[in-house]
């Protein structure tokens, strides 16, 4: 279910993309027509449009489906020099080439042939300034986080507003022995490894990652969202995962980790936050909420738990979530009214156990 879904989205995105870049080529094309013989004409355009949705599938095509993929973790973990290297001579690579395909697909009487001319100069130097700001926007918008980049531009964040937000915490069990046994810097590739693992599987389900506290993860579904239905499933393709890879974690490290998730559901306040340094910050009682939630879970035996409110946000009917199960392979058992520290009301909450194919 989860690969159906992330395909989807992918080739949704990928749709998208060659609209954009075909619109671009043909707008592209008609300025090299006029450049080089003085007229517009709507042969330059043709070629443009196709050229330019054949490019935009050979790069969004390996943004999409490689570096933003799971299978593309190794290129993300790269030093950024290293990634804008890599990624300007593929995209210089694909634009030359799509350039000479297009020429062949639609050939235009009386244009520079195929090799190195003032067409293809063009087109080059085009290529470098187009991969240099698409390799810079791309780094940063994995360094800040899926969606952190285009709420900035957009100042959706500017200024501070309410929004209901499922949260999904997740932290490692025993890291602070796993530690001790294995040193910091084999830690921190340790911890690493299991973010980046992790942070694919969420992600695929809609999840934006809020940021890293130590050994946690925060991850937020904005709601109402569909997306917010698959949250389960995600901790359940997590935990399946990390089974999965456990023995790529032994040799490695010598350890396989686990997790524990807590899952709530409820109003913050989102805004920009700082100036020297600045984020978009969650506030509120629902965000507390979670993190006692969190604190209260490591003293009890189940690896999940969620509250009445995160079942109910998940469920994609909008009505009471009937128990004992959302799903065949997700089960639930009522924990009860229990009353966290700190906390004046006391939570309705449940432990979630998934079927072994799942979990």
């Amino acid at each position: 279910m989860a690969l159906s879904n992330r395909r989807y989205r992918q080739v949704a995105m990928l749709l998208r993309f060659i609209s954009i870049g075909a619109i671009a080529g043909a707008i592209y094309g008609m300025g090299v027509d006029a450049t080089l013989s003085g007229e517009v004409g709507w042969d330059g355009a043709w070629r443009g449009l196709v050229t330019g949705a054949l490019v935009t599938i050979a790069i969004a095509g390996f943004e999409i489906f490689f570096v933003n993929d799971p299978r593309g973790q190794w290129l993300r973990r790269l030093p950024f020099m290293k990634v804008a290297l890599l990624k300007t001579l593929f995209y210089a690579i694909a634009i030359v080439g799509m350039d000479a395909l297009g020429d062949v697909l639609v050939p235009i009487d009386g244009a520079y042939p195929i090799g190195f001319n003032l067409n293809t100069l063009i087109t080059l130097l085009a290529a470098l300034g187009f991969t240099f700001i698409t390799s810079t926007i791309m780094q940063i918008n994995l360094l800040l986080g899926p969606g952190v980049l285009r709420n900035f531009i957009k100042g959706r964040y500017h200024q501070p507003r309410q929004e209901q937000r499922l949260f999904l915490f997740i932290d490692m069990r025993g890291s602070t022995a796993i530690a001790e046994r294995i040193g910091d810097i084999a830690f921190h590739r340790l911890l690493n490894q299991f973010l980046s693992d992790l942070g694919d599987v969420v992600t695929d389900h809609g999840g934006s990652i809020d940021k890293y506290v130590g050994d946690e993860m925060i991850v937020t579904w904005r709601l109402p969202s569909r997306h917010a239905a698959g949250a389960l499933d995600a901790v359940a393709e997590a935990r399946a995962l990390l089974a999965e890879r456990a023995h790529v974690y032994r040799q490695r490290f010598g350890t396989a980790p686990d997790f524990r998730a807590v899952l709530h559901a409820g109003a913050v306040v989102v805004g920009e936050m700082g100036d020297q340094k600045r984020e978009i910050a969650l506030l509120g009682d629902s965000i507390n909420t979670t993190a006692k939630l969190e604190a209260w879970a490591k003293g009890r035996a189940a690896d999940v738990v969620a509250s009445r409110a995160a079942l109910d946000a998940m469920n994609p009917s909008g009505e009471k979530l009937d128990l004992p199960a959302t799903s065949p392979h997700i089960h639930l058992t009522p924990l009860g009214p229990q009353l966290l520290p700190g906390k004046a009301q006391a939570l309705d909450l449940f432990a979630i156990a998934f079927d072994q194919e799942k979990a």
